[in-house]
């Protein structure tokens, strides 16, 4: 059994700028905060760094060229995440940075905890003891970075943040170190190092002016000097005079302080030397509204078929204009991305914008959909095969599907919430339906959140027959969340609509959920006559047959009447089966060793959790794992392996406590201590004796 994830070392460094140039002084300054953290030494408390100043002053080059001369002193690895703190869109959220944490510290993507604080948790579990160096870019306040400090010695961070991050100073005692412009010998240095001696020599006027217009600021300068580097063409004078062509440009490049609009002008530069049609592919990039995005976000966005997608990220890529990542993923460096979406609203009129954007939300949709269909086979589901757009969904497999829904999960959410602030209602709606695959996840709250906005949306355009399919989610999600209370009057309305429109298909799935509340108060009698009612209506063969067939043989079996309980979870078992509903095929198993628990068989009982338990492990099903693992516990006490016993009771209560079930978590916990207990051991030995004599 895995409780907890096998720790690996991860190397995240983004690679070190070849040609960093001087912060001598910010470079000694950190090297004087390590001092204590070397390999022969440990320090007694946690090292942090607060790298602060303006947009473009070379924060992140800084931090990112220091980790690299240091990071052999690191020896249990380096971590690295861009906290997109400013520019268009959402900042990285705590949760989100945490989760690509703990993938890189070795947790499995299903075993990911569900919460803040579970997710703190187990990082700083799995930092405890060891020397590990995390680099936080781009911050934009101390709340957003506490969650991912260390708190073991040894360990160090450095943020990086245009905010002078001074609660960070007062409360964590980070030391804060600032950054200003380059000074000109530095500048004359950097821009030399990227043109070559010779040119610089060649031009000398040219480069000053160069470094004038670019207010000295590195990422201004690097970018204009690699335009020069690049093309052998291309003069100092040339991309100086084109910097002078345009007011406003000037106007931004020497204007104190306004170091963003610095930027801007020599992303023009740039951007102006694209073609016609990687000019438009960046543009809508721009619209994007999630953290990065995939070639096949791109196509769709682009309106590209696969080949003309690459060529055109490549090209994107070449001229820095996009960064690339594995995985035929992209993502944009703040500053672009808000430069990329004010290209698009000032050159594209908002119909293009709309078209293009309706293309990525349509895509997502139907791929997300397109993973229900793999994922939940046999569930009725509204979307046609036959709708899908281009591109088709890159996979055509369970594994392929889980892969995407990784890769996918924030970009999903993403799309949700910018459909639902900006009133498309139907996408709301739709992709809401399509996010099952987060119930996988174990992404109960994520669940919800999108089945409430999709409620909303539905109850604003007057669909009724959407709001029986939300009301049916939101009641789910509820319900995983043991929030049972709440789920019943999303029941009651979903009821009182469903016989309205007379759909007998929802009114068996609320009877179906008003059932599974009768089980929970363990009010037997009234469980077996909702979920009876329930199997009446429901059309033959499809997946909710097999939940409330598996849902009536566990209301049979707390009214003890084994027979007809063993008939019905043999029946859900099968149908799950046949509709190749592979999550749902693990907890019919798990019903039905509970089963056979009741009646004393643990050996087959232990038979079928080994087997469930294999399968929920295929496909990467972390809840799917922690029910059958309670119950193959629960078992192997009962026939004297106890060691074993307290192995999966342990793996449980871990799983159980990461996705929000805690009422479960401390059963596991409790059945834990009953299992070591002295009064236990005595029992245990006086068997030994007996076995040993007799």
């Amino acid at each position: 059994m895995t409780g907890v994830p096998e720790f690996v070392v991860p190397r995240q460094l983004p690679l070190a700028v070849r040609d960093f140039t001087g912060r001598a002084d910010h470079v000694a300054a950190l090297d004087a905060l390590l001092s204590g953290n070397g390999p022969d030494s440990v320090s007694d408390a946690v090292v942090i760094s607060a790298l602060d100043g303006a947009a473009g002053i070379g924060k992140t080059s800084l931090a990112v060229h220091w980790a690299h001369l240091v990071q052999d002193r690191f020896p249990d690895g380096t971590l690295h995440v861009n906290l997109r703190g400013y520019g268009p869109g959402d900042p990285a959220g705590p949760g989100e940075v945490l989760d690509g944490f703990l993938l890189a510290l070795g947790t499995p993507p299903g075993d990911l905890p569900q919460g803040i604080e579970a997710q703190a948790g187990l990082y700083r579990s799995l930092l405890a003891r060891r020397r590990i160096l995390i680099v936080l870019d781009n911050a934009n306040s101390a709340d957003q970075v506490r969650p991912l400090l260390p708190a073991s010695p040894g360990c160090m961070a450095i943020v990086t943040s245009r905010d002078s991050l001074t609660g960070l100073v007062v409360t964590e005692s980070a030391t804060r170190i600032t950054l200003d412009l380059l000074s000109f010998g530095e500048a004359l240095q950097l821009v030399t190092g990227i043109i070559g001696a010779e040119r610089a020599a060649a031009e000398p006027v040219a480069v000053a002016e160069l470094i004038r217009l670019c207010a000295r600021l590195p990422l201004a300068l690097r970018i204009a000097a690699s335009r020069v580097g690049a093309d052998g063409r291309t003069t100092v004078t040339d991309v100086v005079s084109e910097l002078l062509d345009d007011r406003d440009r000037i106007d931004a490049l020497s204007t104190a302080g306004d170091d963003r609009a610095a930027v801007r002008a020599v992303f023009d530069s740039s951007y102006q030397r694209l073609t016609a049609e990687q000019a438009s592919l960046f543009r809508r990039l721009g619209l994007h509204p999630g953290p990065d995005l995939s070639l096949h976000a791109a196509m769709a966005l682009g309106g590209l078929d696969v080949r003309n997608a690459r060529r055109l990220l490549g090209g994107l890529a070449s001229a820095h204009l996009l960064e690339p990542s594995a995985g035929n993923r992209y993502r944009f460096h703040d500053l672009l991305r808000a430069y990329a979406l004010e290209q698009a609203t000032v050159v594209d009129s908002a119909e293009d914008r709309d078209d293009a954007l309706k293309a990525l939300l349509d895509w997502y949709v139907h791929t997300a959909h397109a993973c229900d269909v793999v994922l939940f086979s046999g569930h009725l589901r509204l979307l046609s095969p036959a709708a899908m757009p281009v591109p088709k969904p890159p996979f055509d497999d369970q594994g392929g599907a889980m892969a995407w829904i990784e890769a996918e999960r924030f970009n999903c959410l993403a799309a949700l919430r910018h459909a639902a602030t900006n009133g498309l209602h139907q996408v709301v709606i739709s992709l809401a339906e399509g996010l099952r695959f987060l119930l996988l996840l174990g992404r109960h709250d994520e669940w919800l959140e999108s089945g409430l906005a999709g409620l909303d949306s539905a109850r604003k355009t007057g669909d009724d027959a959407a709001e029986i399919r939300l009301l049916l989610i939101t009641s789910e999600a509820f319900t995983l969340l043991n929030r049972w209370v709440e789920a019943l009057p999303d029941l009651e309305r979903a009821m009182a609509l469903s016989i309205e429109l007379g759909d007998e298909y929802n009114q068996a799935s609320v009877l179906n959920g008003v059932g599974l509340t009768h089980n929970e108060r363990e009010d037997f009698d009234k469980a077996v006559t909702s979920f009876s009612e329930a199997l009446r209506m429901i059309p033959k063969g499809v997946r909710m047959e097999g939940v409330i067939e598996g849902n009536l043989g566990l209301a049979y079996a707390g009214l003890r009447q084994y027979r007809l309980a063993f008939a019905h979870c043999e029946r859900g078992l099968a149908l799950r089966r046949r509709v190749g509903d592979l999550t749902g095929e693990v907890g019919a198993m798990n019903a039905f060793a509970k089963l056979l628990q009741d009646i004393g068989d643990h050996g087959k009982a232990i038979e079928m959790c080994r087997t469930a338990i294999a399968r929920a492990r295929a496909i990467r099903a972390p809840l799917s794992i922690a029910h059958p693992s309670y119950t193959l516990a629960t078992s192997l006490h009962e026939t004297g392996k106890v060691r074993e016993a307290i192995e999966c009771w342990t793996e449980a209560a871990v799983l159980f406590a990461r996705y929000g079930n805690e009422q479960r978590a401390a059963q596991a916990r409790e059945r834990i201590k009953e299992a070591t207990s002295p009064a236990a051991s005595s029992a245990r030995s006086a068997i030994d004796s007996t076995s040993r004599y007799s």
